[in-house]
């Protein structure tokens, strides 16, 4: 065991929309946070890119303002932990350097290539515990080595989100289990490499980095990083982990059938289940990943654009919100509390929040968002709670899929950015009938990758036992009964809309991929 230099944790989780990074304390409190935005990059009709430069200049500049926020020294910090989006890749080359702008999660080009391989589902299934969807890391690099060859000549290492960043402060190529266990290239079982599933997928063999536990220290922090973060040269650095998997350790995750959602831009449901029951055969719509609480897979079902699509509005629309908010005001917040002026229903709207196409519960690629009622009775109010209303429809839905897999909460706690939303929390809790629970201090992903750093360099003994200890006060909002039946009513027109509308989305992606520009 590395004896720590300091006693805080530096945690980074890199995202779809931004960075946000937390110092914690010996005890698990959060010292200082920040965060900042980047821009995504869509190419009609199923890319999705984004500059891993971003997220390395926003990890330098969080950490420099954590450091500075909390007014601790770089010696005071004993390892860092870095989370992400996944899966979320990057080709490098011999130097570390992208060789081209990194594939998003959201990305879905490799839809080809799972359709090529679809007489193999039931063995990528049996080995990595998931479907065969363009989703999954393999698709995404099979399409990319087959649409540009150069890429193939050039690169020479593939990295996740997370791993990409760990490279640029240590120097060390890495890849964690949960995030390997997103690629459809690992065994579920052993967490290794499976090479008969790295042949069929194409992937040069040398370009996989050496998988580790979240926990272990992959490297240590360069002088080149520490110039650019405010770290100390030689700062421990773990292999870190998913961001859903982060962001259940905050939520306190940590023994079979506890329950979190996390939104951010998307909405992940996840569950602690225990390995020795899980049966993949049975998973259905869900997916699974390995979790860093021994024992523990985390089984989740997942949502692609809930809380991007609040962002979506603020960027389109919000025009008043932000005078409202000001410079330094929370724009989310207005909106939210807009959506509190509306009536439940939002005056008889009911919106699908599948604007990049949906994973769990559907699956399809080729949906795409509507919003079925307006009139001209509607209000902007009405449009920003029906979105609200919608993304908590498909976690009712996705809970519906656990639920079959023999788990059924009694509470929901909740995480990310979404849980600052008081008018959200109470359309989640009302429509899903849940109590719905958020930390006092609700950080999300960034939090469960300081634990992990705390955990890895020895800071804490017991990462289960620190987990739980830290869920001691929480925010709790409550059902009303009678809302809840109304939802009921309303969301059982939202599972109709689906069906109704499947076609019409298929002729849409064929209009889009045969007039796009």
């Amino acid at each position: 065991m590395i004896t720590p230099a300091g006693t805080t944790a530096v945690g980074v989780d890199v995202g779809t929309t931004g960075v946000k990074a937390v110092l914690l304390d010996e005890a698990g409190r959060v010292v200082a946070d920040a965060a900042e935005e980047y821009p995504a990059r869509y190419v009609e009709p199923d890319g999705a890119e984004q500059d891993p430069e971003d997220w390395w200049a926003a990890t330098a500049r969080c950490v420099n303002a954590v450091l500075a926020r909390a007014r601790v020294r770089p010696a005071d910090v004993c390892g860092v932990g870095i989370s992400s989006q996944a899966p979320s890749v990057v080709v490098v080359d011999r130097a570390g350097s992208p060789v081209r702008p990194a594939l998003l999660w959201l990305d879905r080009r490799g839809r080809r290539a799972c359709e090529d391989r679809a007489d193999v589902t039931g063995r990528v299934l049996a080995t990595t515990g998931n479907r065969l969807d363009a989703y999954f890391a393999a698709p995404k690099l099979a399409w990319l080595l087959a649409a540009e060859p150069a890429v193939g000549q050039t690169g020479a290492g593939v990295l996740m989100a997370n791993g990409y960043v760990v490279s640029r402060l240590t120097g060390v190529r890495s890849c964690d289990t949960g995030h390997a266990g997103l690629t459809l290239l690992a065994d579920l079982d052993t967490g290794a490499w499976s090479e008969q599933l790295v042949d069929l997928w194409g992937i040069p063999r040398g370009w996989l980095p050496q998988v580790e536990q979240p926990t272990t220290v992959v490297g240590r922090v360069t002088a080149e990083a520490a110039r650019a973060t405010g770290l100390l040269s030689g700062t421990p650095v773990v292999a870190g982990l998913v961001d859903g998997a982060a962001a259940s350790l905050e939520a306190g995750l940590v023994q079979h059938g506890d329950v979190c959602e996390m939104t951010g831009q998307s909405t992940v449901v996840n569950a602690a289940f225990e390995a020795s029951r899980l049966r993949r055969d049975e998973l259905g719509t869900m997916s699974v990943l390995p979790y860093p609480v021994p024992g523990h897979h985390l089984v989740y079902g997942s949502m692609v654009s809930t809380g991007g699509i609040l962002r979506w509005f603020r960027d389109e629309f919000g025009d008043r919100e932000r005078q409202l908010a000001g410079l330094d005001g929370d724009v989310f917040a207005a909106l939210d509390e807009l959506a509190g002026t509306a009536p439940l229903g939002s005056r008889g709207l009911v919106l699908l929040p599948y604007f990049l196409g949906e994973r769990s519960p559907v699956w399809d690629p080729a949906a795409r968002g509507a919003l079925v009622g307006l009139s001209m009775a509607s209000r902007r109010a009405d449009v920003v709670r029906a979105i609200l209303e919608g993304t908590a429809y498909g976690l009712a839905h996705n809970l519906e899929e656990l639920g079959r897999l023999g788990l059924a909460p009694r509470v929901l706690r909740s995480v990310g950015g979404g849980a600052r939303g008081r008018t959200w929390n109470q359309i989640k809790a009302d429509v899903t009938g849940l109590p719905v629970e958020t930390p006092e201090d609700a950080r999300g992903a960034p939090v469960g990758a300081a634990l992990v750093a705390a955990a890895g360099v020895g800071l804490i003994d017991d990462l289960a036992a620190t987990v739980r200890t830290r869920q001691g006060v929480v925010r709790r909002v409550l059902p009303d009964a009678d809302r809840h039946a109304a939802y009921q009513r309303y969301y059982s027109v939202y599972r109709e809309l689906y069906p109704a509308l499947r076609r019409t989305y298929d002729a849409l992606a064929t209009l889009r991929a045969e007039l796009a520009p």
